[in-house]
């Protein structure tokens, strides 16, 4: 077992590398072959990953806004996840792609839509994630 495979399995508030996306094949696999859920101001892009645990990506477009606004987003959406990611299915892999309508929002705004999206992961049957095409 590594480090990394340990991390996850402690269920503190940390954000380690082993829960996020981090290469852009990890993004694009999920992106092409993924669920997609609204809520709001954010799109879940959502696929399986044979893990015991989900992982988490964020997108957010220069068109969002400047580089404060988009740090700042960024910055609400992993607290959101580090908060309440045992609330979350495991074995998921989830991009959340921020429109551009979240520019303006409040760490109040920004929470009920990321808590639509875990209301819509909750109810998924693992059969829909599973990214094998119908």
């Amino acid at each position: 077992m590594t480090a990394a495979d340990a991390g996850p399995e402690r269920q503190g508030e940390g954000f380690p590398k082993a829960l996020r996306l981090l290469r852009r094949y990890e993004f694009l696999r999920v992106q092409e072959g993924g669920q997609k859920l609204t809520s709001d101001c954010l799109l879940a892009l959502v696929k399986r990953n044979g893990r015991p645990y989900s992982r988490l990506g964020l997108t957010v477009s220069s068109k969002v806004g400047n580089a404060v606004v988009r740090v700042r987003l960024r910055r609400l959406l992993r607290e959101l996840f580090r908060k309440r990611r045992g609330q979350w299915p495991a074995g998921l892999d989830v991009v959340l792609v921020v429109r551009s309508s979240a520019k303006e929002v409040s760490f109040a705004e920004m929470s009920r839509a990321f808590d639509g999206v875990t209301r819509k992961l909750q109810r998924l049957s693992p059969a829909t994630t599973g990214g094998a095409s119908s």
